[in-house]
């Protein structure tokens, strides 16, 4: 999303209008809803992520074409970085939590196992 964001920028400072439909219409994109129902009068985006990180969305959405080209870039750039290492974080979390699902799967196993016997 960034990457198709900082394109339509690079040419000139666009309203946030014309670069949501410019994503929306991305194929690679397709998967964002959050996209398709965005009030733009009104930017209040929720996902799946946690409240930091949907702040951070709404924080993007709502700046997005309202400075100059360069600084805009640079608030694309730290976003970008910001959800970088989010993403790390979630991945971190749902490694560790799935070693546990899978534990809790073999021990409950062996437990119904046990009783049946």
């Amino acid at each position: 999303m960034c990457s198709v964001m900082a394109v339509e920028l690079e040419f000139s400072v666009n309203e946030t209008a014309k670069i949501v439909k410019r994503l929306i219409n991305e194929p690679s994109l397709s998967h964002l809803d959050f996209l398709k129902t965005m009030d733009l009068e009104n930017i209040n985006i929720k996902t799946e992520l946690d409240s930091r990180d949907n702040e951070r969305i709404n924080f993007l959405f709502r700046n997005i074409g309202m400075s100059d080209c360069a600084t805009t870039l640079s608030l694309l750039n730290a976003f970008k970085e910001n959800m970088e290492l989010s993403r790390k974080k979630y991945e971190e979390y749902y490694k560790s939590h799935a070693r546990l699902y899978v534990m809790f799967g073999i021990f409950g196993g062996l437990a119904v196992t046990l009783v049946l016997i």
